[in-house]
């Protein structure tokens, strides 16, 4: 691929504005937003030949639907922005790992096995050794939750209302303490699940150091139901942190200008959980319930400091 000429400077202008506003857009899961930002990019870079960039601003378009639940539109988008980017690149490696993840939203561990592999491996796209091996434990992490949570998605819906999901947290917290509802969202897990997340861990883990091992967690947490609740609400963190911590999300600006109660009068809180939870096709009441009364629990600014993701976007900086 020839190199292409130097953005100009109208380029520059109107790339200032619009790859804010799909990062934004992409936030706040609005899918449809997102095609009509990147299809004004694709205008605008398609033309001189910058193809790297726009291919960046797809990688974008194409998480956001994994996210809202169109796999396999972003598995068609992931496979062509491999096919157009350089092996040894970053682009390349987040495209690799991301269509990875779709397989893995799939419970098809057989087509996300190659994917997963050639991204733990990652050696032509991350030169530094030791941010190598930050990415690759972040990875890993990110495998073994991905797992978590296609093993609990259901093709059979329950009605997930807000308004009485919100009611019924609200009961919960006044009779349960957090070990308690972790245990309870743990318990939701079916046991015949707990295999895929096993040979999803193992398959990681057969690419992974000896030293990088020692920083997953142990196999035995599966089996455990706090830890299982625990790992649940670490896994749900990368679908909703952005929705309740984004300084630009709607949650956040009204959890910071009139606190979590005003949150919980509009029910933001509990319409971004539902909303992620109906993406994923987690349909389980009991799921939206206890996930909402540790939020509630936790509070928000917790929650996103503790629970705060390192998204494949943010470990290129």
């Amino acid at each position: 691929m020839s190199t292409p000429p130097n953005l100009t400077e109208e380029q520059k202008n109107q790339l200032r504005v619009l790859e804010p506003k799909l990062r934004l857009a992409s936030v706040r899961r609005d899918f449809e937003e997102c095609k009509n930002v990147t299809a004004q990019i694709q205008g605008l870079l398609r033309p001189t030949g910058h193809e790297t960039r726009l291919m960046q601003s797809k990688n974008w378009l194409y998480e956001t639907a994994m996210e809202v639940g169109k796999i396999d539109y972003a598995i068609r988008g992931f496979i062509g922005v491999r096919q157009k980017a350089s092996t040894s690149t970053r682009l390349y490696l987040e495209a690799t790992s991301l269509l990875a993840i779709c397989h893995l939203r799939k419970s098809d561990l057989e087509k996300a096995r190659p994917f997963m592999v050639e991204a733990l491996k990652c050696e032509k796209n991350i030169k530094s050794e030791s941010r190598r091996s930050d990415f690759k434990i972040s990875l890993a992490k990110r495998f073994d939750e991905e797992a978590l949570l296609s093993s609990i998605a259901t093709n059979v819906c329950e009605d997930l209302n807000v308004d009485k999901i919100q009611e019924d947290a609200a009961k919960l917290i006044q009779t349960k303490h957090e070990d308690e509802i972790l245990e309870l969202l743990g318990s939701n897990v079916p046991e015949g699940a707990l295999d895929f997340i096993e040979r999803v861990n193992a398959e990681s883990k057969n690419l992974l150091t000896y030293e990088e091992k020692l920083m997953l967690p142990s196999p035995a947490t599966f089996k455990q139901k706090k830890k299982l609740g625990k790992g649940v609400l670490a896994a749900f963190q990368t679908v909703i942190w952005q929705s309740l911590c984004d300084k630009n999300s709607d949650v956040y600006k009204i959890w910071f200008t009139n606190g979590l109660q005003a949150v919980l009068d509009k029910k933001y809180l509990t319409t971004a959980i539902v909303g992620a939870l109906s993406g994923l096709k987690i349909g389980i009441y009991a799921i939206a319930v206890y996930l909402t009364s540790l939020l509630i629990k936790m509070g928000i600014e917790t929650f996103c400091n503790v629970y705060q993701p390192n998204n494949l976007m943010a470990l290129r900086k």
